[in-house]
């Protein structure tokens, strides 16, 4: 439809407007913003959507004004209805919490003229205002609602099937409760049929959809009480597989969910070319408890012997319903069966040998190499063990895995070879070695250097508080010295003044002759002999003395400024410092 045709239709429903037709005009607006929807439109349509909105919410006022409630209710409910369209979640559930409690209203206008055909229709209208709270989720207010409406006209609720009516939401509630299916169904089935038949004769069938989603919001309450089954399902398609051979397909389907799923069925769904040699295509069961498996198998084979390679879909395709006969659906793959004409397993075992002989001459060839080994060492031990994986699963059957091991084998044996066998490589990484060696002893000998000196200088250090502790011995030695020799000098002194004595007193002794008396004069002799001998002992001793004094032992001598032993100490000190510093200065020099 063109543009001009829609602006038209948007003209039309505003004088409508004017005329304050608001239903007619909601309803253009409307279809004017479903026209604009389907051009692409949007944020135009959502206008025109809101206009009809406030279209029927007028319409509803002034139909609620002049007490028309049922009228203003189905205004209000399509009201409801365009804010629902446009995701307008809030004002939405407003219009229809104001058509709801418009039908509540509706209601007692039926019931006020107390007769019985317009008490059941204004039971249906009691009925369906329940039935719309209980659409926007408040249950609660629905069941209030429903029971304050029982208890308020029960005398006016006389006929069965006007009292059967208004106990539904009753049902509802007491189903939702005990969360009973018997129950929800029993209200169901009169919902459907006795409200909606109920509320065509109160000319209220606009509203039947209401009903419908009211009874869909207590089914998905009833569901999160429940204990929903959930099913999966998983396909099992054989590897490795030939043209000529038959081979089992299978499928397990488990309810991994915590209720019961009834009447679960399945179907496998073959690609043309795959026939079933034995098994069954369907299967049904009438219940499959949670945790419970149900497995197909069937046997097939190639329709026909092809050559090469062909890949075939196979899928499985089924349905299981809940206690609420919701339906779901089940469905396993679709999986590619790939068939050839030759047995891959055998092939890739046979290029697996050739493989571990490649990873063996390359072992040798790293022993011969003169690059590092030990990483190469070990990578070929990986690669040996990723072949023996691959083995193993081969043999498992997991035929792709195997062969991707393989395949990452040779790739890795073609680059070690090229690693090998570059001599420029070679040369490169031995020199990078030799470099790394090379930076590594500098970085090592220059700290040392330093170290050296830190030593020496320490031992210098210590060498110097040595050198006041050798004074003060030196300085005590020579004082000791100087004392004895004094005393020495001293005792010199002494005997020279007893010799001076005795020799005094040895002239003073008269000679021999110069006595007669023989024995006098021997006495005289005799005395001055041992004078003389004593005389002469004491110069002896003097001069004994003298030596003694002038002893180089006790001659003090210059005072040093520093201890030999500290001076010997140093140069030691000075020539080792020196020797190692040349050492290091010469490694230093070869190494750069």
């Amino acid at each position: 439809m063109s543009d001009e045709e829609t602006r038209r239709i948007i003209e039309e429903a505003t004088n409508e407007s004017l005329r304050e037709s608001f239903t007619a005009a909601g309803r253009k607006f409307e279809e004017a913003a479903e026209l604009l929807e389907q051009k692409g439109d949007y944020d135009e349509a959502t206008k025109v959507f809101k206009q009809a909105a406030e279209a029927y919410e007028k319409a509803a006022s002034r139909y609620r004004e002049s007490k028309s409630f049922k009228n203003a209710a189905l205004n209000m409910c399509m009201a409801g209805d365009v804010y629902s369209e446009t995701a307008e979640s809030d004002k939405a559930i407003k219009a229809y919490e104001i058509a709801a409690e418009d039908l509540m209203n509706a209601s007692g206008e039926y019931l006020m003229w107390g007769e019985d055909s317009e008490t059941a229709k204004g039971t249906a209208l009691a009925v369906l205002s329940s039935m719309i709270y209980l659409m926007i989720g408040k249950e609660a207010d629905a069941f209030y609602k429903a029971r304050t409406f029982a208890a308020e006209n029960a005398s006016k609720l006389r006929f069965p099937d006007v009292i059967r009516l208004s106990q539904i939401p009753q049902m509802l509630e007491s189903a939702l409760q005990s969360v009973d299916l018997e129950a929800f169904a029993a209200a169901e089935t009169a919902a459907v049929t006795e409200l909606k038949a109920a509320l065509a004769n109160a000319k209220a069938q606009d509203f039947v959809k209401y009903v419908d989603k009211g009874l869909d919001m207590v089914r998905q309450i009833l569901r999160g009480k429940l204990k929903v089954p959930k099913i999966s399902a998983t396909l099992d398609l054989p590897v490795d597989m030939t043209f000529s051979e038959q081979f089992p397909l299978r499928v397990i389907i488990k309810n991994t969910g915590e209720g019961e799923a009834l009447s679960p069925k399945a179907s496998w769904e073959l690609d043309e070319g795959l026939a079933i040699v034995s098994g069954e295509r369907n299967k049904t069961m009438p219940v499959l408890p949670s945790g419970e498996v149900m497995e197909m198998e069937i046997i097939v084979k190639a329709a026909e012997e092809l050559e090469g390679i062909k890949e075939y879909s196979v899928m499985v395709r089924g349905s299981y319903q809940d206690k609420l006969k919701t339906e779901y659906s089940l469905q396993a793959g679709p999986g590619t069966l790939i068939l050839k004409d030759f047995k891959e397993s055998e092939k890739l075992l046979h290029d697996l040998d050739v493989t571990g002989g490649r990873v063996g001459l390359l072992s040798s060839s790293v022993d011969e190499s003169d690059l590092e080994k030990e990483p190469l060492i070990r990578i070929i031990s990986g690669l040996q063990n990723i072949l023996q994986r691959a083995r193993t699963e081969i043999e498992s059957s997991e035929i792709e895995h195997g062969k991707a091991r393989i395949k990452v084998v040779n790739e890795t044996v073609d680059l070690m070879d090229e690693i090998v066998g570059d001599e420029a490589l070679s040369d490169k990484l031995t020199l990078a070695r030799e470099t790394s060696k090379k930076k590594f002893a500098l970085s090592n000998i220059l700290p040392l250097k330093e170290k050296v000196s830190e030593s020496i200088a320490q031992v210098q250090i210590s060498l110097d508080g040595m050198i006041a502790e050798s004074l003060r011995t030196w300085d005590a030695r020579a004082e000791q010295k100087k004392s004895l020799t004094e005393k020495i000098l001293g005792a010199k002194s002494k005997a020279g003044d007893l010799v001076s004595t005795l020799e005094e007193i040895h002239k003073q002794v008269p000679t021999a002759a110069a006595t007669t008396d023989p024995e006098l004069a021997a006495l005289r002799t005799k005395i001055r002999t041992s004078l003389d001998q004593a005389i002469s002992r004491l110069r002896d001793l003097r001069s004994t003395i003298e030596g003694i004094a002038e002893d180089d032992v006790l001659n003090v001598g210059e005072r040093p400024t520093t201890p030999e032993k500290v001076k010997v100490a140093r140069e030691s000190l000075e020539t080792i410092e020196s020797e190692i510093i040349n050492i290091i200065e010469t490694k230093k020099s070869e190494l750069e």
